[in-house]
């Protein structure tokens, strides 16, 4: 198919999609507490309704908000759009809230600055300059008067960034998603790779309970502390093992990668215990943070863990050892002989004019695990878009940007997938 006349009406609607994405970022949906979804979706929701689609709003119930173990605010809303047209069914799915802003900022995260080709705040690449693309797709082909190829059901969700009961888990399991999905995560727009793996995510607080006494009689205190030591060469015996496991699911070649196939990654990141010099400890706390590939099983990793927990139990003083773990996220697998990822790398040559293309799969976390999960045993196709650079990564970082050329991109890239 001959796109020129697509490709030329997105470039025309380039104005559409600053305004439409500057409005977006002005909405603070800050994950924690994640509030104003609402008022995000009182912009997004007009523009669907405007190029035929039905919406309505769904609410995820506090029973299931209440296993997200973080300070939230505001009614955990999504949007759910539909176009019915009589034709295959296929989801759009992008997640709304957006990742703290942290003090070295120098550009207004929510003002949508527009300099030297680039659009700044918090929120462009991840993800909500994926939202505005699809809308300028969907303006560009009403504005052609060419309807989609699929009864396109468009879902904008709550929580990705923390988790555990995000809004896209409640919708999959309500029924709303289709085995085809068009994720507007996850894919980079200056290289010909496409992501077919992530990492399950758990974290796991573990507090150790010692007996404070002064620094000058510490023999009638337990140092909780030091009596952390032998949690600590337990746990990383355990990082060691692990971090040699390989996964079936192979890699990007990026430097420094432990292995063409995917590994699992183990990080002890948080310490912290004490309060006077001059006091015994009577309490240490440390966070793990454990990555899992899809070869793995969360039950497996947890239960490794807690078993060398107990074991550096027996070899300390400590009077207590307790944890809590929180599951974040499951991993993911996407087939990449799919008709989703052979339509993908179609359109991606129409834009960028690539011929080969690289597989892999990546250590961050994402929701689209939960979405899978719950489809199963329906036989799921992922197509992943995305305006992060591979070469230039540049979500959650301080004065995120996305250029307005990768805009354009994506959105041909999608009015493209969408038309044919």
């Amino acid at each position: 198919m001959n796109y020129d006349d697509i490709f030329r009406a997105v470039e025309s609607n380039q104005d559409y999609m600053i305004d439409i994405l500057q409005r977006i970022i002005a909405v603070d949906t800050t994950i924690p507490p994640g509030n104003n979804y609402d008022k995000l979706l009182d912009v997004v929701e007009p523009e669907l309704q405007r190029y035929g689609f039905t919406t309505e709003r769904v609410s995820v119930p506090l029973d299931k908000i209440s296993q997200i173990p973080w300070e939230l605010a505001g009614e955990r809303v999504n949007l759910v759009g539909h176009l019915a047209n009589g034709k295959p069914r296929a989801s759009v799915y992008a997640h709304m809230d957006v990742v703290p802003v942290d003090e070295n900022w120098t550009k207004d995260p929510f003002g949508g600055l527009v300099e030297n080709g680039k659009l700044y705040g918090r929120g462009t690449v991840d993800m909500k300059g994926s939202i505005a693309c699809f809308l300028g797709a969907l303006k560009t082909l009403c504005d052609l008067g060419i309807e989609p190829q699929f009864a396109l059901d468009c879902m904008l969700c709550t929580d990705e960034e923390i988790g555990v009961y995000p809004g896209s888990r409640y919708l999959a399991e309500q029924g709303y998603f289709s085995p085809h999905l068009i994720w507007l995560e996850f894919g980079v727009i200056d290289l010909p790779a496409i992501v077919i793996g992530s990492s399950g995510a758990l974290r796991m607080e573990i507090i150790a309970t010692g007996k404070s006494a002064h620094s000058g009689s510490n023999f009638l205190g337990v140092n909780a502390i030091e009596e952390m030591v032998p949690i600590l060469d337990e746990l990383m015996a355990l990082k060691k093992e692990v971090e040699q496991r390989i996964s079936r699911v192979q890699t990007f070649p990026v430097p420094g990668v432990p292995s063409d196939k995917m590994t699992p990654m183990f990080n002890l990141n948080i310490i912290r215990g004490g309060s006077g010099v001059n006091v015994v400890a009577d309490e240490c706390r440390l966070t793990i943070d454990r990555r899992y590939i899809p070869d793995e099983h969360y039950e497996d990793v947890r239960c490794e863990i807690e078993t060398a927990l107990e074991r550096g139990k027996q070899r300390s003083k400590l009077l207590d050892l307790t944890w809590n773990i929180v599951h974040s996220y499951p991993p993911m697998e996407l087939d990449p002989a799919s008709d989703a990822l052979t339509r993908l790398k179609q359109v991606k040559k129409a834009v960028h004019g690539w011929d080969e293309f690289i597989y892999g799969g990546v250590s961050m976390s994402t929701d689209m695990g939960f979405v899978i999960d719950a489809l199963k045993p329906e036989k799921v196709m992922v197509a992943p878009f995305g305006v992060d650079r591979g070469m230039e990564i540049r979500a959650h970082t301080t004065d995120e940007f996305v250029y307005i050329d990768d805009l354009i991109s994506m959105t041909k890239e999608l009015a493209a997938y969408i038309s044919t």
